[in-house]
């Protein structure tokens, strides 16, 4: 008999009898919402429900120069309980405009801060993006809005609550859309708790133009100090290198790095995440392009100190190639102290991999999952978090179809889905030091905005799976020793974060003791010979 244990396995040991105590099950699922067109982020809330903010329908096909058919696209944010079943949602819209959510955080209120763009063009190229902040409750309602426009082309990418209960806001603005260099910036808007600019701040950098929609993104995180750090990428001798912009608390420049790979290819790499690690240092999550001739980025890392200087960096890559790969969009340090990375494989929004990575504290994998088209389902991850029952959680998109949820086990897995694996590689690395000029100048306004609540079209593409067994026990067995001794041995297919057997022995069949402790396998996937004595 088993019974899982959230601690370990217990081997309650009378006349050879056995049971094991009870662990926390980690649900499975992959859900489609198929209102929504991309689901960009996802938050597990009050360890009991999700949240996830994207967009209702395709922003614009960026690739191929045209825009999207509908003159009203919108911000699209729905919740759901531990299982993937919706609870509530919401459509923020306003009227002839083009608006999504790239980003979002629960706020200390317990409402939701969200950032994105919105547009009004009706012809190519557009020029009139502009960044918006939304502010809701807990359910999803807005609170207020704010539109920020600094003269042409603005994007946001990433907001973050401040120590302060105020906002900072990354993205970036073209002031010449079209352009190539000397007219692009890296933005930063600090605002008070109600969304009024505080500080706000340009920085000028060279990069191929954003409006062909390569994923440029800006991601701002506050630093332990009080100031800010900055990822993306900049023009050097490449399309793109790695950046890295460190300020303090009021957005003044105390060191700015490039990270260019290989300088004989022409090639795009770009920081798409970035976060401060428990000891201070910086791990950024990112594309790598390392044979641009033939298309292939690469989802990648780069760890730094907290004063720009490399400390390790590897790149993956799947069997067989995939071209276009946007790389990994998201990276968290785990309870273990290790690192867990989502991306996307596939041509920018188009892609349909799922990637994963697992790595432990000093950023070696444990695992890696790659989840493909496979008649279930199409899924490209964008951001991915840990979940308070050992898991992990991350949204996405089916295909064009409609945004995706998907909840694995601690080792990455869900039941109806066979992954595939990612290989590891070390690049070559050259650090320069960059000073870029900053300028001010945002004009902020508050639009009103429409909420409507209907409930979106759910499909299951994976059923909801309840583990209950994190060991499985092959064999058990009990023997009389000489000099009153007992001999116990056992052999375990598998385990899943198993960290110890306890034994326990009792006279009565009622009160029990422990006798032994054996540290388990942890996470095993092969057979495991076990044996104690008392």
């Amino acid at each position: 008999m088993k019974i899982t244990t959230a601690r370990g396995i217990r081997l309650l040991i009378v006349l050879a009898v056995f049971s094991a105590a009870e662990l926390n099950a980690q649900t499975t699922f992959v859900r489609t919402y198929n209102k929504g067109d991309m689901g960009y982020t996802v938050r597990e809330v009050n360890g009991n429900s999700y949240v996830v903010a994207g967009g209702t329908d395709y922003y614009y096909n960026f690739h191929w120069f045209i825009q999207s058919a509908l003159a009203t696209t919108n911000i699209h944010l729905f919740k759901t309980d531990v299982s993937g079943v919706l609870q509530w949602e919401r459509v923020i819209s306003k009227l002839n405009t083009r608006m999504i959510a790239r980003w979002m955080e629960p706020t200390f209120d317990g409402g939701y801060i969200l950032t994105g763009s919105s547009n009004t063009d009706k012809v190519w190229p557009p020029d009139s993006n502009d960044v918006v902040l939304v502010k809701t409750d807990g359910t999803g309602m807005v609170s207020w809005c704010r539109i920020f426009d600094s003269g042409k082309d603005d994007v946001g990418f990433c907001v973050q609550q401040t120590a302060d209960s105020g906002y900072i806001i990354s993205g970036f603005h073209d002031a010449v859309p079209m352009s190539l260099s000397g007219n692009t910036y890296i933005l930063l808007i600090k605002t008070n708790s109600l969304g009024i600019v505080q500080w706000e701040k340009k920085y000028q950098f060279a990069i191929r133009d954003l409006d062909t929609f390569e994923p440029f993104t800006y991601v701002a995180k506050q630093t332990s100090d009080g100031g800010y750090v900055v990822t993306g990428g900049i023009t050097a001798s490449h399309p793109s290198d790695v950046n890295v912009l460190r300020t303090d608390a009021f957005g003044n420049v105390l060191w700015a790095k490039t990270y260019e790979q290989d300088n004989t290819i022409f090639r795009i790499s770009l920081g798409l995440d970035i976060i401060e690690t428990s000891t201070g240092d910086f791990v950024i999550a990112g594309s790598m392009d390392k044979d641009q001739p033939l298309h292939l980025n690469y989802p990648y890392f780069l760890k730094i100190s907290s004063t720009g200087v490399p400390i390790k960096q590897k790149f993956y890559e799947t069997v067989p190639d995939l071209a276009f790969q946007s790389g990994f969009s998201s990276v968290e340090q785990t309870p273990d102290g290790g690192f867990f990375f989502t991306g996307m494989g596939g041509y920018s929004n188009f892609g349909s991999q799922a990637q994963l990575l697992k790595t432990d504290a000093n950023l070696d994998v444990q695992w890696t999952r790659v989840y493909t088209a496979d008649g279930l389902s199409t899924v490209g991850s964008m951001s991915g978090r840990h979940t308070t029952d050992g898991g992990y959680i991350f949204a996405g998109k089916r295909n064009m179809a409609g945004s995706i949820l998907m909840k694995t086990n601690s080792l990455g897995l869900v039941d109806c889905k066979v992954p595939n694996t990612l290989n590891e590689y070390t690049p070559s690395l050259v650090v320069s030091n960059w000073t870029p000029s900053i300028i001010s100048g945002i004009v902020s306004s508050s639009p009103l905005l429409s909420v409507s609540t209907p409930m979106v079209d759910t499909s299951i593409a994976c059923p909801v799976s309840i583990p209950t067994l994190p060991v499985e026990l092959d064999y058990f067995s009990a023997s009389a020793m000489p000099d009153r001794k007992v001999s116990v041995e056992w052999i375990t297919e598998s385990e899943i974060n198993n960290a110890y057997f306890i034994i326990e022995k009792s006279l009565d069949n009622m009160s029990f003791s422990d006798a032994g402790k054996v540290t388990g396998a942890g996470n095993s996937t092969s057979s495991q010979t076990y044996s104690f004595s008392d």
